[in-house]
């Protein structure tokens, strides 16, 4: 039976920082002046944030810490420590990794060697001109074409990508922003060529389209008509595919972009709200609406400030969804996340050292909760797509987090740390600030058309760029521990050079044997719904099973909305 929980008396927490002090200053402080600290000073390497050389009781009576409030139990509010009840003891978090690259039944022939390692789950990304719209034989895109990704120029290719043993898989998420509607109907129409029922497979659709603008570049059309696409499909999915995921804001786009722990939850949560809010405009509650919403979160080398920062989105969505929006329901208070290491820690120099980064955050991203599922990037990433060797070390890396360390064995094993629990405060309180400034300017939308997203992370870059030419940050073979004369020490991968010739044989073959009317008609029906507001995912999947190709849906939608040009000067990018 469990007991109430108290806080210790005033007078222990008091008695604790006097012997603090008294520690302090009669046995460390002698030490240090013999023997002086290897480095000055110690602090956080995204926030710079000042860290103390011990922490203690004395530090949770500073920040007010209430252990009800801020932790409590796992699977209840405010879900600190997770928000399953048995945290991993009952289900490990699903293993994935993302790929993409050449043609349909190329994607296909690499994701089925990814299941056979032992993954569940597979993150399909889409080559530069998909993702900006252009078929593969437009003059703008030449040597682009599978390059990045897998080139997606009409329903056929992905009839070719969805050779796959379906009952293996947990879920399939699918990477493509700008142009989502188009996607999305091409993910249903391929779906019902291969027999696939939608109910028993989850499809999860990234759709975050206002991250792009604020630091990808894969956009399309002005940020207020991205923001009205990605709600038509949020919509839709909800309406028609209620077990699908449709909305999933990748923080980790912010990270490798150099935001810090606290511009990364407030820019993502900012991002989430104006979804949330545009939903609810179309008649949804947020008991219903929130359970969707999904965020992609990065953990970079410095440990904690990885761990406490998956513990302070946590607590920091569900107090959104409960106070600013009065949800009620437990679905909609918990935070579903994805957790991965950072691609941007990882160096082209001795990229066997990867291995051991990769190992390192992927253990953070267990202690700190992992989520649903943690997608692990690979060794050799730094140099081209991925080779085969890395994705099955890639693969059996989860396992070894998961199996073999222990870390999964306990629910939230680092509560209660007196360093832990005070970053992890620290962060959501700096983090709510930076929300309330956000939302004081107009929202997220606001914030990106202005650029303050944009010149917030260029400062950011900027900053860590300069701790590590001048060398206060060590990252070992690029400024530390470096290797003259160093060469490749892997194999690497090299995509078929015969690839974009052939994808662009196929998508002209496809124009000239269609139905050239029935194709111009659905063309003409994704013009209508975007001048008249409709949603645009059911035109868009009429003209996908008429054979329109991918270029020609995103046409119809540039001809209506136009396209979005950054202005340099003020965004500062």
């Amino acid at each position: 039976m469990s007991r109430p929980l108290k806080q210790p008396p005033e007078s222990l927490l008091s008695e604790a920082a006097a012997e603090a002090q008294r520690w302090e200053e009669q046995t460390r402080a002698p030490f240090v002046a013999q023997h002086p600290e290897r480095r000055v000073p110690f602090e956080t390497q995204a926030l710079k944030w000042p860290i103390q050389p011990l922490y203690g009781p004395a530090d949770l009576e500073a920040i007010g810490f209430d252990y009800a409030r801020d932790l409590g139990f796992p699977g209840e509010y405010p879900y600190t420590r997770g928000t399953a009840p048995n945290g991993h003891r009952s289900a490990l978090w699903t293993m994935s990794q993302v790929t993409g690259f050449g043609r349909g039944e190329d994607w296909a022939k690499r994701a089925r060697y990814m299941l056979e390692q032992g993954l569940q789950g597979l993150i399909l990304e889409h080559d530069l001109p998909t993702t900006n719209g252009y078929d593969s034989d437009n003059p703008l895109v030449e040597g682009e074409v599978g390059r990045a990704g897998m080139a997606l120029d009409s329903l056929e290719d992905l009839e070719r990508a969805f050779d796959l043993p379906f009952e293996k898989l947990r879920y399939l998420m699918s990477v493509c922003n700008a142009p989502q509607p188009v996607n999305l109907a091409m993910i249903i129409a391929a779906l019902e060529k291969k027999g696939v029922d939608p109910r028993n497979f989850v499809v999860h659709i990234v759709n975050g389209i206002l991250i792009e603008y604020t630091c990808v570049g894969r956009y399309i059309y002005p940020p207020a008509h991205g923001l009205r696409i990605a709600t038509d499909c949020i919509e839709y999915i909800i309406r028609n595919h209620p077990n699908w995921r449709p909305i999933s804001i990748i923080s980790a786009q912010l990270q490798p972009a150099k935001a810090n722990p606290v511009q990364e939850i407030a820019f993502s949560m900012a991002i989430a709200l104006a979804y949330i809010d545009a939903t609810l405009a179309r008649g949804l509650d947020i008991d219903t609406v929130a359970p969707y919403f999904h965020f992609v979160i990065n953990v970079d080398m410095d440990f904690f400030e990885g761990i406490c920062k998956l513990r302070a989105y946590r607590k920091i969505w569900a107090r959104l969804m409960k106070e600013r929006y009065g949800a009620t329901r437990p679905e909609a208070l918990k935070i579903r996340m994805m957790t991965s290491p950072t691609t941007i820690a990882l160096t082209l120099q001795q990229p066997l050292n990867n291995i051991g980064r990769l190992a390192i955050m992927a253990t953070a991203c267990a202690l700190g909760g992992a989520g649903d599922a943690m997608t692990t990037p690979l060794h050799d990433e730094a140099h081209a797509l991925p080779a085969e060797e890395a994705i099955r070390v890639g693969a059996a890396l989860q396992h070894i987090v998961a199996h073999e360390t222990g870390v999964a064995d306990t629910i939230d094993p680092l509560a209660g740390s007196y360093y832990v629990e005070t970053l992890t405060r620290r962060i959501e309180d700096a983090a709510r600030a930076e929300i309330d400034k956000i939302m004081a300017m107009g929202g997220a939308l606001r914030a990106i058309e202005t650029g303050y997203f944009q010149r917030a992370l260029g400062h950011e870059q900027y900053m860590r760029n300069k701790d590590i030419e001048e060398g206060r940050r060590k990252w070992v073979g690029v400024n530390h521990l470096r290797v003259p004369g160093e060469k490749r020490q892997i194999e690497i991968f090299r995509a078929d050079g015969r690839m974009e010739e052939e994808q662009i044989q196929r998508v002209r073959a496809l124009r000239a044997r269609r139905d050239a009317a029935a194709v111009a008609a659905a063309l003409e029906g994704v013009r209508r719904a975007a001048r008249d507001g409709g949603n645009l995912v059911p035109p868009c999947l009429a003209a996908v099973k008429a054979y329109a190709t991918h270029g020609e849906i995103c046409d119809a939608m540039r001809e209506v909305f136009g396209v979005h040009t950054p202005d340099s000067q003020m965004t500062g990018v």
